[in-house]
């Protein structure tokens, strides 16, 4: 489960499918809605939660608020691009058990923020907190030479990717439906460099299955923590404590997550809530395939886009754009 603890952000990376969400959430989470998520945390006995945005260092309580959540016994990651000031970072580290760090191309970031990220990423290494490495592979930004030479500078086992999704309205760098084959094939590249290097990796969503050669899918299948054509709900909580199934299908959400008994209750009414989509749009070549909807729907919800698209998706967002309040569980 991850808690978006506001949408604001001191980048603007292009394929970003979370920025479009700002001016639906303008505000951070605030104290009333963090202790009620808080105690739902507990009652319910979650096990994991990340911290998450925008960018989550730039709440000025975050640092209380993941204390608190791990005093609570839950198990806290930060995923952050790691430009926190470096008294944030250590005072996180105390608390946190793991630190994703989106590990953006050089060009996005300025000198000095990558001075400040890089001197982030060896205190914290230095701490011995565990980091993790991200990347999303978009079209403009599919290049990563860059991150292997610091996985090897800091020693990182392990690396999050994904391909980009669409943001809700569609306006950030993404592949659409059909033309995601090259970036499956630097993703391909990318993990194979990482096994060559002994770092391990897992892919975060679904993919559709034809679009990677059958000896690339064989490797991704074997050496990825996960790969898979059947996508699963993220639980996004938003600062409102609003839940949605993922992002890029933001308005398929309820409104309360703390209404629900537990994280399973919440999983098995989004399973039940996207089942009329999952696979709607899907070509003939999908649905004559022998592994439709066994090992792969398709591609991503939010990626097919014709007639009757899931909520969330860009088509049905600029439809909706002023119907912020269009719940669908």
């Amino acid at each position: 489960m991850n808690l978006f603890v506001g949408y604001a952000c001191n980048l603007r990376c292009p394929y970003c499918f979370a920025r479009a969400l700002h001016a639906l959430y303008p505000q951070r989470i605030d104290r009333d809605n963090f202790e009620k998520f808080l105690a739902w945390c507990i009652r319910v006995k979650l096990y994991r939660l990340a911290f998450i945005g925008g960018e989550p260092t730039l709440h000025p309580r975050l640092a209380e608020m993941v204390e608190r959540t791990a005093q609570a016994g839950v198990v806290v990651s930060i995923f952050t691009n790691g430009l926190g000031s470096p008294a944030l970072m250590e005072r996180l580290s105390g608390n946190a058990t793991n630190f994703i760090v989106n590990c953006n191309p050089p060009e996005l970031l300025s000198s000095g923020q990558q001075r400040r990220l890089h001197d982030n990423l060896a205190r914290l290494r230095a701490s011995g907190a565990r980091l993790t490495f991200s990347k999303n592979f978009s079209p403009r930004y599919a290049e990563y030479t860059y991150l292997l030479e610091s996985v090897i500078r800091y020693d990182i086992s392990f690396v999050r990717c994904d391909i980009s999704r669409p943001d809700p309205f569609g306006s950030n760098d993404y592949a659409p439906a059909g033309a995601t084959a090259r970036l499956l094939a630097a993703v391909t590249a990318f993990a194979e460099r990482c096994a060559s290097l002994g770092v391990g990796l897992g892919i975060d969503c679904c993919l559709r299955m034809c679009e990677t050669e059958p000896e690339q899918r064989a490797f991704l299948e074997r050496f990825s923590a996960k790969f898979t054509g059947i996508c699963h709900p993220s639980l996004d909580v938003h600062p409102d404590l609003s839940v949605s199934y993922c992002l890029p299908l933001h308005d398929l959400r309820v409104p309360d997550v703390t209404a629900f008994s537990d994280e399973e209750a919440l999983r098995l009414r989004f399973a039940e809530a996207a089942r009329p989509f999952r696979g709607r749009n899907a070509g003939g070549e999908c649905r004559s395939c022998d592994d439709f909807m066994r090992r792969c729907q398709g591609g991503c919800m939010a990626q097919t886009g014709n007639a009757g698209v899931p909520p969330g998706t860009h088509q049905h967002a600029s439809r909706n754009a002023a119907r912020k309040d269009s719940r669908v569980c």
